[in-house]
């Protein structure tokens, strides 16, 4: 069954990136028609298609109310992966709260309002001497800091507008992220691939922005157990999905589960693009024989 499958991306970028166009290359070998279509583009560019796929939809945050109210209308119309209650799920990071809740192993984390005094209480229950804060909802490592208890006040009003508007998770440092933050990427809940990116000296975050290195690393088996563990905690199973985190002791604490539009680094491992159209293909497929028999 030959399926009209859009890949979205967004005005700013609205070219398919090069890790997707392995993805798209692999769904059109098997017959299906894609495109990549700015979310925030015309409306008509997705009437029709059988999958939107949220993929390169970096900067969503500054737009937050549009993107959530484009997301739900696309799920009200067609077939929205990941599906919306992940999206839900995934657009505030509060969710890390959920995922310890569950089990998982998470770094200790306060979502809080976005000021001196609320970020100043947590400091003071916890002891810390410097935290990670970063937007309650925000992509791309935008507004992400290391803060020093001493310089807070300083460091707080130089925050975004949009940590602001949406609170911070106010999160312990992880000395661990000097040797790299492990990215491990998952089609339907099964490991598929990881990247090691390692911030330059003097830096912690790992984002593009910041210049890391990137090498393609095989986790040992157990960790990699860990992430899908992970995920078998989201309200449901994403059909695809990136588990960021560092090893302590052989434990994966986990620092960020993606579930909105993570890069997925399949250039660092192409058959990949084949083990997620496959994936892809079996969710629609799916749907098609519900909705037949």
């Amino acid at each position: 069954m030959a399926f009209t499958i859009v890949l979205a991306t967004a005005l700013d970028q609205p070219n398919i990136t090069e890790s997707d166009r392995l993805y798209a290359h692999a769904l059109e070998r098997r017959g299906c028609r894609v495109a990549g279509v700015p979310w925030d583009g015309p409306p008509n560019a997705f009437a029709g298609v059988d999958a939107v796929v949220l993929r390169s939809t970096w900067g969503y945050y500054r737009a937050l109310k549009a993107f959530r109210d484009w997301t739900e209308a696309m799920a009200a119309t067609t077939r929205l992966f990941n599906p919306i209650s992940l999206v839900r799920w995934n657009l505030r990071k509060d969710y890390v709260g959920k995922l310890a809740a569950a089990g998982v192993r998470v770094p200790q984390s306060y979502v809080v309002a976005c000021d001196t005094a609320a970020i100043e209480r947590v400091f003071a229950e916890t002891g810390w001497a410097r935290a990670v804060v970063k937007p309650a909802s925000g992509a791309s490592g935008y507004s992400v800091e290391l803060v020093e208890r001493a310089t807070l006040a300083q460091q707080v009003a130089a925050l975004s507008d949009e940590a602001r508007a949406s609170g911070v998770v106010v999160q312990e440092f992880l000395p661990e992220i000097a040797e790299g933050e492990l990215s491990m990427v998952y089609f339907d809940g099964v490991f598929s691939h990881a990247i090691r990116k390692r911030p330059p000296p003097g830096e912690f975050r790992s984002n593009s922005r910041y210049g890391p290195t990137r090498s393609a690393e095989i986790p040992p088996r157990d960790v990699a157990e860990q992430g899908a563990a992970c995920l078998r905690a989201l309200p449901e199973m994403p059909l695809y999905a990136r588990v960021d985190g560092v090893v302590r002791n052989s434990q994966l604490i986990v620092i960020e589960v993606e579930a909105l539009e993570p890069a997925l680094f399949m250039e660092f491992d192409p058959p990949s693009a084949e083990r997620f159209a496959d994936a892809t293909l079996r969710r629609l497929q799916g749907e098609a024989s519900r909705r037949g028999s």
